[in-house]
């Protein structure tokens, strides 16, 4: 079947001019042209167009479309569409592959701003160097994870797995980030005092629910991104003084209430 450019224009819903642009830049050539001028495109045309039109999505221009479309001659028009139509899924998995990349560094850096309520320099650094190297983002994601194999024995390892990541679209980062927050506003109160007891109740909580109650787990991770002494901070917003104040108030508080049921104890010994 043959199209007259005025009918492929109108079923594809582009424009003539865009048709005619796409002929002069050579990567639209139709098939046939009448002695009186007319333009017709027969199904390897439209074919080419199916795949110009995918490219552009992807953010191609013409100049590189013409030279994907150049690479893909020869073959019958079975073989070219399947070709066609691989290459166009392989370059939509690696879009999709940046556009994951790109999602979790703007998280993060969304998460590092608001904990620190500022813009750091090293984060934007990050952001960019992310943008103009894939293999570095994976190289990382491959260290981490042979690090916490090398760390945690294999029941403990899943239960590390889950833990919330500060790049993936999930609640309970903005949770820890506000309790973070929090934490941070009140480093120089004392561990018994309200604000810090409240402050470590929360703290347990939270360790409870994503350690899965093993508090085995929750210990030897915590002391595993302990900075070390005049170092910097292994995980956001946890450095040397944020940890060190976190251990005050949930040993104060763990005490505490450790005293609280010694106390209700001996009150019902008395009773009795």
């Amino acid at each position: 079947m043959m199209y007259k450019i005025g009918q492929l224009a109108k079923e594809a819903g582009i424009s003539i001019r865009t048709l005619r642009y796409y002929d002069e830049m050579g990567i639209l050539t139709p098939s046939f042209v009448s002695d009186a001028g007319y333009r017709y495109y027969n199904e390897d045309d439209i074919m080419k167009l199916h795949h110009i039109t995918t490219l552009k999505q992807l953010g191609f221009t013409l100049g590189q479309i013409r030279n994907v479309l150049e690479a893909e001659t020869g073959g019958s028009h079975a073989e070219k569409w399947t070709r066609a139509i691989r290459n166009q899924l392989d370059l939509l998995q690696d879009e999709k592959h940046r556009l994951e990349l790109l999602e979790r560094r703007l998280l993060t850096t969304l998460r590092t701003v608001e904990l620190r309520n500022d813009v750091p320099v090293e984060e934007l650094v990050l952001f960019i160097q992310m943008l103009h190297s894939r293999e570095a983002d994976s190289a990382s994601k491959s260290i981490q994870r042979n690090n916490r194999v090398r760390q945690f024995a294999p029941d403990e390892l899943p239960i590390i797995e889950k833990l919330p990541k500060i790049d993936e679209d999930d609640p309970r980062p903005d949770e820890w980030i506000g309790l973070l927050r929090d934490i941070h506003h009140h480093l120089e109160e004392p561990p018994d005092s309200p604000a810090s007891r409240r402050l470590a109740k929360r703290l347990l909580t939270i360790g409870e629910g994503w350690f899965d109650g093993r508090e085995d787990v929750l210990e030897k991770y915590w002391e595993w991104i302990r900075p070390e002494a005049g170092g910097s901070e292994r995980v956001l917003g946890l450095d040397e003084e944020t940890m060190a104040y976190i251990d005050r108030i949930v040993d104060d508080y763990l005490r505490h209430e450790q005293e609280q049921q010694t106390d209700h104890g001996k009150e019902g010994d008395c009773i009795e």
